[in-house]
Formats: C-alpha cells, sequence, structure tokens
C-alpha cells in the first residue's frame, strides 16, 4: 500500500525513536503537521517561539537519543537556528525539518512571504549548511534515498541535520517501506584499526600512570559502559571536561571527578596532568572547560579517541571506530591491582557550616541543600549562568542525568530543555535550575510545560539581573540590570488550571519547607530563591575575573 512523502518520514523519525515533534506551525508545514497528528505513534509538541522549540528538542535528544524540530520556512528556521547552532556544539542529534514553499514556486523564483522577495532560495540552505552535518531538498524524485541518507547521517555523526520538505510534497504517494534504516556505523579500516589498536595497547601496556578523560563523545556515542570496563581492568581514575558531568557515575570508584585546569582539586589535578599516558575521549579544552585555558597537560603523553579517529603524539589513525577498537581492546588487557599512588577520592560537598533557620539565603546554603535534596535516577537541567556554574559542582547520585549547556553556553536554553526532557523521561525526577535572567529569555515555554501537564521542579534562582556579567564587567551598570517580575504569579497567568505549586524562599527554613513539599509529586513546582545580586561561589568570581582580563586586557589597564 502506498503512503505520502510526509508519512514516510514520519515513518522513519518514528523508526529511529522519536516519539515527540517540536515545531511551530507555519502556513507551508502545515499538510506536515497535520500528518504528524495523524500518526499513532508521534505526538507534536507546539511550542510558543522556535528558538524555545530547538532548544526543547535539545533537551529531549540528550535523554532519547534524537529528536525532531520543524519550522516555517524563512522566519521560522531562522529563529530556531541559535538553538540548532548549539545541538551542533554540544554533539546533540537532531533532524530539523523546513516547511518550504511549494517546489513550483521556488523553481520559478517566486517572489513569496517569508523571503527577501528576490527569488532566491538557497539563502536559507546554506545558513542551515553551518551548522548541520547533512542537508536535503525533498523531491518526488530523491525523497526515500534522501531522508534515508540524512537520518542516517544525524545518527552516525550525532549532530543536526536538514530536511527542507516543499508544501506540495509532503502529499505526494510513494510506495510502502520495505527495509528498515541503516543505522549500522561505518566498519573500520582493517590496517589502520589494527595499527590503532597496537599502539594504544602497547602505550597503555607501558604506562605508570594511565588515566582517562572524558568529554560529550562518551555519551553521544555509548561508550561510556566500555571505558567503565577498560578502568576497571586497569585501574584507571576516570575524571571528566563540565560537558560529561555524570555519564560515569560520579559514585563509581574510579570516577574522581571535574577536570578544569587549575580549577581542578589536588587530586584530579595530579592524576590527569601527571599521567604518562591519558587517554582523552573526544576531548576539546574550551575557555569554560578548562578554567580559560589554565590546563597544563604533557602532549607527548595524550591519547585523543574520537568516534572515528585515534591520534597519538605522533601518529594519526583515520577510520577507526571507538566504540569498535574499545571493545576490541578489553580482552587482550592485563588486569592491574590498584595502586597505591593514586588517591581515588569520591566528590563530596564542601564543609558548610548549618545556617539559621530565619539568616537569608546564599548560594552556598542553597547548593549545599541541594546536595543532600539529589535522589538517585533525577535529571537535572542546568540553564547557563551562575546556576549552572554551581550546579556542576553538585556530587551526583547513581543514575542521575545532568544536561546543560557548557559549551554552546546560551542563556535561556533551560526551561524549554526541560521541557524536553520532561517528555523524554516523564518516569523520572525532574530539576530545572534557572536564573531570573534566563528564564525571561524563554518563559513562554512555562505554559506549554502546564499545558502538557508535565510536573518538574523548577528553581529559579532570582539574584536581580546578569551576575555573571556583574563579576565579569559593569557591576552596577544598567545593561546589566533586567526588569523585576512576579515570578509566582506566571503560573497563574500561563495555565488558569492551577497545576503547579509556587513557593517563595528567603531562609533556610522556607527553603526546607518548599523541599518537603515536592514530595507530591502530582504537582509541578516553582520554587523562587531569593539571592543576593552579588553572591556567587569563589571559583566563579575568580573565573569571571580571568574572564575579563582575557575580554578586556585594554580597559584593565586603564
Amino acid at each position: 500500500m502506498s503512503i505520502t512523502i510526509g508519512e514516510y518520514l514520519l515513518a522513519r523519525l518514528s523508526e529511529i525513536g522519536i516519539r515527540h515533534v517540536f515545531g511551530v506551525p507555519g502556513d507551508f508545514n502545515l499538510w506536515f503537521l497535520e500528518q504528524t497528528i495523524q500518526s499513532d505513534s508521534l505526538k507534536f509538541i507546539g511550542c510558543c517561539n522556535e528558538l524555545n522549540a530547538a532548544y526543547a528538542a535539545d533537551g529531549y535528544a540528550r535523554l532519547n537519543g534524537i529528536s525532531a524540530l520543524v519550522t516555517t520556512y524563512g522566519v521560522g528556521e531562522l529563529a530556531s537556528l541559535a538553538g540548532v547552532a548549539g545541538a551542533y556544539a554540544e554533539r546533540v542529534p537532531m533532524v530539523c525539518i523546513s516547511g518550504t514553499p511549494p517546489l513550483h514556486a521556488m523553481r520559478e523564483g517566486a517572489l513569496l512571504h517569508h523571503t527577501m522577495a528576490d527569488g532566491n532560495y538557497t539563502n536559507m540552505w546554506n545558513c542551515a549548511r553551518e551548522f548541520t552535518v547533512a542537508q536535503a531538498r525533498i523531491e518526488p524524485s530523491n525523497a526515500r534515498q534522501e531522508i534515508d541518507r540524512v537520518l542516517r547521517t544525524c545518527w552516525i555523526e550525532k549532530r543536526p541535520v536538514y530536511l527542507q520538505l516543499p508544501s506540495d510534497v509532503a502529499g505526494v504517494r510513494t510506495g510502502p517501506i520495505t527495509v528498515p534504516l541503516d543505522l549500522a556505523f561505518p566498519r573500520s579500516d582493517p590496517k589502520q584499526f589494527a595499527r590503532a589498536l597496537s599502539q594504544l595497547s602497547l602505550r597503555l601496556a607501558e604506562a605508570s600512570a594511565p588515566a582517562i578523560l572524558l568529554d560529550v563523545d562518551a555519551d553521544r556515542f555509548g561508550l561510556t559502559p566500555l571505558i567503565e570496563s577498560l578502568a576497571e581492568a586497569l585501574h584507571l581514575p576516570i575524571a571528566h571536561l563540565a560537558p560529561a558531568k555524570g555519564f560515569v557515575s560520579e559514585a563509581h570508584p574510579l570516577a574522581i571527578g571535574l577536570y578544569r585546569g587549575a580549577r581542578s582539586s589536588p587530586e584530579v589535578r595530579s592524576a590527569i596532568e601527571n599521567s604518562d599516558c591519558l587517554l582523552c575521549i573526544g576531548t576539546r579544552f574550551t575557555d569554560v572547560a578548562t578554567g580559560l585555558f589554565s590546563h597544563t597537560l604533557n602532549a607527548a603523553s595524550m591519547i585523543d579517541l574520537y568516534p572515528f579517529s585515534l591520534r597519538t603524539d605522533k601518529e594519526f589513525f583515520n577510520a577507526v571506530g571507538a566504540a569498535e577498537l574499545l571493545a576490541a581492546l578489553l580482552p587482550g588487557v592485563t588486569r592491574r591491582a590498584p595502586s597505591t599512588a593514586i588517591s581515588f577520592v569520591q566528590q563530596a560537598p564542601p564543609p558548610h557550616a548549618e545556617s539559621k533557620a530565619q539568616q537569608p539565603m546564599t548560594q552556598v546554603d542553597f547548593w549545599h541543600a541541594m546536595g543532600t535534596f539529589l535522589q538517585a535516577g533525577d535529571v537535572i537541567v542546568s540553564d547557563t549562568g551562575t546556576a549552572g556554574f554551581a550546579s556542576v559542582n553538585l556530587a551526583l547520585p547513581s543514575g542521575v542525568t545532568y544536561i546543560s549547556q557548557s559549551i554552546w553556553g546560551a542563556l535561556g536554553y533551560g526551561l524549554p530543555a526541560a521541557l524536553g526532557a520532561c517528555l523524554a523521561a516523564p518516569a523520572r525526577r525532574q530539576l530545572l535550575f534557572v536564573g531570573d535572567g534566563g528564564l525571561q529569555m524563554s518563559v513562554q515555554e512555562l505554559s506549554t510545560i502546564l499545558w502538557n501537564h508535565l510536573k518538574p521542579i523548577i528553581f529559579l534562582l532570582n539574584n536581580d539581573g546578569y551576575t555573571i556579567e556583574r563579576l565579569i564587567y559593569g557591576a552596577n551598570s544598567s545593561y546589566n540590570d533586567i526588569r523585576a517580575w512576579r515570578y509566582g504569579q506566571l503560573v497563574s497567568t500561563f495555565n488558569s488550571e492551577e497545576r503547579a505549586v509556587v513557593h517563595s524562599v528567603r531562609n533556610h527554613a522556607e527553603l526546607q519547607s518548599a523541599l518537603q513539599a515536592t514530595s507530591d509529586a502530582s504537582r509541578a513546582y516553582l520554587i523562587e530563591v531569593f539571592l543576593p545580586r552579588m553572591d556567587a561561589h569563589e571559583p566563579l568570581v575568580r573565573f569571571a575575573r580571568r574572564a575579563a582580563e582575557f575580554d578586556f586586557p585594554q580597559i584593565l589597564e586603564d
């Protein structure tokens, strides 16, 4: 039985595990959206704007493995592009579908709305091409082949892809699906693979202080179980960069914590910087991840393992699959006894004096309380800002998933990403940490969360503006101010059915009361925590000082 091209695309999306499609309707994508809501296996989640929809798709993919975003041509897709770029930077697979004008209009160069009115129908493609790893304009003659090619690339590369679906193509009929989508990873080149395996085995065998350092590729490409097995066989300490927080359980006896250059704990810094064989899994040493490039690693000791290649200080091995390589390495390694030269220390909350019940809340008080509030299996979404800088120091119980944008760092990402995360894992408790500045950028999606009966616990850290920016420059400047909102009234404004409970927290007693109330998991919670404007953890203060020196050397010299 024949199906339409739109139905073919939807069937393939369902086949790769997508259950929700995020987006915003527009005239060119309406037929495809009608097909979407008629699907038995997919649900359309309409968002308040396209940027938020992209953030939601990002958060969804972090837990589901892949996501889909639908926008309309021009105005819609460009509005989403900052979110798509963030997914590209953070290696998040997202199928971006743009409903375009009809094929005949584009071929004729018609001067249509949502365009520059110049007949140019390549400019949107060119924009998307910068932040996606595969692109296609779906036509009746190529639909099946191009859809399969682009979706497979998204799955293999773990980055966004871009499909243009003309409005007059979605309803064109095509044959039924007869074969499953080929999602197999490419096989390694045998000669390169053998040489890479030999080199990696030799380096690990000869090392006296080997260690592992993780980045996002460990999670995106499913390498974590293999990495844990290797670490256990050789008794290797495992550290992570900020984007890889929680990929290996922080309760694992070989997990030593966060590496961030000179800002690391002494134990982590010693294990990583003194290693004579440092196996780096997809590492990218960004400014935020390294405390503004304060890392001092020995290049000769580093082995860089990427999804499809291996690099040592002297050789580069292309066409070598990381998962295939680690799986082949494990049977041949000689197990090691624990080394007394390395002290494995578990992350723990810093010493903290108990606050008096009526004492005003501080960042230290709040995050200390969060350390005991977390539960095994939680999902944590942390927005950019003071929340992101502080939450990365939390000691995570077993099975906790931590979601943030440590690389792209878009303020406002958190709330829509939490929407996506809630839909991807509805059975898990979901916590969102977001500042007042970040919330104001994407607050509309609170209505989508409530409309879909989702139940996150939202901690709104109200510190009266852009605190990180104040710490970097302009502590009292008006550009770092934001308007004071009555955040507690947003729940009734966005949804009249009162599906969330609101708490206002100014001291320790009020925080404990709010936390106890969340034991009723049948409701969503908005907990507004009032914090001093310039209050921040000392590591953030030091980072801000270095950022000012890095960004504005001329100003600081005056």
